[in-house]
């Protein structure tokens, strides 16, 4: 059969049409599905500093959303624990406590302002946030099989799609365990530093939106001056000084109580501990790393009057001139400085629904 010079024309040009149209669909289809996330810019408050994102991990809507789900979800464990199971929203985030593997007591920290945090755990263990929650994977907490894991996720009705929109991960068995374990850390750090808390009474009385009583304005002025001295660990606006500081609780520390020495082998800093933040302090009972302290008059008479003087490397403000024997407050002044404690809880914080399993 013999093509006629019409026809092959008309057939070259059916198939050019044919090839445009097929182009043009599976164009609007790459297009429709391109990795590209939504920038997420923290609420940073007026009177807070910018903190700092890492680039490795910058802050998508996408992969907040997605962090809060891996946040609440029991996926992540053998044994239905979740990162909600010891962050609990009514304690700030926190948990009474937590009984490790060696069998020593300790109070968790709230996922609170984390954003502005430069190291975490007590004894800060742990410079990254970005690595942070990779141990929690391991069989003191999640017990994580991650052969498991990485099929229930592939069969998830929401996981693949959420994945890919905050990571371009088309295929978590394509990851090794380490990088599917680091990029669903990413994700849930995203989501804690998400999480701002700034609206105590104290951040309106701040912003001259409400007025402290008599007794909270006297407990705000001993924790601001030499009379109580707690803003020197605690200041405003963090109300955490981010470093680490030996407060006096061991005359001779052992154990985890050696602090921060058991992270850096340095002498210097044995008994020394992360200054935890003050904010939503009403929440967070017990006080100290081993949870030894379960209300707040505690943890105040335990300023005014049980520091231990001779513990090594203790912080020069605990043995200030006039301050040898403790701060010797009246009865009342304990009471003022624990209710303007109470000033920095802040409900709005516990309540918001873009922090919360709703």
């Amino acid at each position: 059969m013999y093509f006629t010079f019409k026809k092959m024309k008309k057939l070259l040009t059916i198939s050019i049409l044919f090839l445009a149209i097929a182009f043009s669909c599976k164009k609007e289809k790459v297009e429709e599905t391109t990795y590209k996330p939504t920038p997420y810019s923290i609420r940073v408050p007026a009177h807070f500093p910018i903190p700092e994102i890492p680039a490795v991990n910058p802050m998508t809507v996408e992969g907040v959303t997605l962090g809060k789900k891996f946040y609440y979800d029991p996926i992540l464990s053998s044994n239905g624990l979740t990162c909600s199971s010891c962050h609990i929203a009514n304690k700030s985030y926190s948990t009474p406590l937590f009984i490790n593997s060696t069998g020593d007591y300790i109070s968790v920290p709230p996922h609170v302002n984390l954003a502005w945090n430069p190291d975490y755990n007590w004894n800060g263990s742990e410079p990254k946030l970005d690595h942070l929650c990779i141990a929690d994977f391991g069989p003191d907490f999640f017990d994580t099989d991650m052969d498991k894991l990485v099929l229930d996720l592939k069969a998830h009705a929401d996981y693949p799609d959420m994945i890919y929109k905050a990571f371009g991960v088309t295929d978590v068995a394509q990851l090794t365990h380490d990088e599917l374990k680091q990029t669903i850390v990413y994700s849930i750090s995203q989501f804690m530093r998400s999480m701002v808390s700034a609206d105590s009474k104290f951040d309106k009385y701040f912003d001259h939106q409400v007025g402290f009583t008599a007794s909270e304005q006297s407990g705000y002025m001993i924790f601001m001056t030499e009379r109580g001295d707690c803003f020197h660990c605690h200041g405003n606006p963090l109300f955490t000084s981010n470093d680490f500081r030996n407060n006096g609780l061991d005359c001779t520390p052992q154990g985890q109580n050696m602090g921060r020495y058991l992270v850096t082998g340095n002498a210097n800093d044995i008994g020394k501990f992360s200054v935890p933040t003050l904010r939503n302090v009403e929440l967070t009972a017990p006080y100290m790393h081993d949870g030894r302290y379960s209300t707040l008059e505690e943890v105040v008479e335990y300023y005014n009057s049980g520091v231990c003087m001779t513990s090594p490397n203790i912080d020069p403000i605990m043995t200030k001139p006039a301050k040898e024997y403790g701060l010797n407050l009246w009865p009342w002044e304990k009471e003022d400085l624990v209710n303007f404690l109470k000033t920095l809880t802040d409900t709005t914080f516990i309540n918001n629904p873009d922090y919360r399993n709703q």
